[in-house]
């Protein structure tokens, strides 16, 4: 006997609030401070190689 079970998940909630535009800005968070810190490490290994 074969069990079914219907995947109708509601949308991730947080004390009744809706956690996608969080995510969204701590994914943008991130990315940016990725792209700074590489930046840096560019900048880094571009004076170390002029000297």
């Amino acid at each position: 006997m074969a069990v079914q079970h219907l995947n109708s998940y509601a949308p991730t909630t947080d004390g009744g609030k809706r956690t996608d535009h969080r995510v969204a800005i701590r994914v943008g968070v991130y990315m940016a401070a990725a792209h700074l810190f590489g930046a840096f490490l560019f900048l880094l290994f571009w004076i170390g190689g002029h000297r």
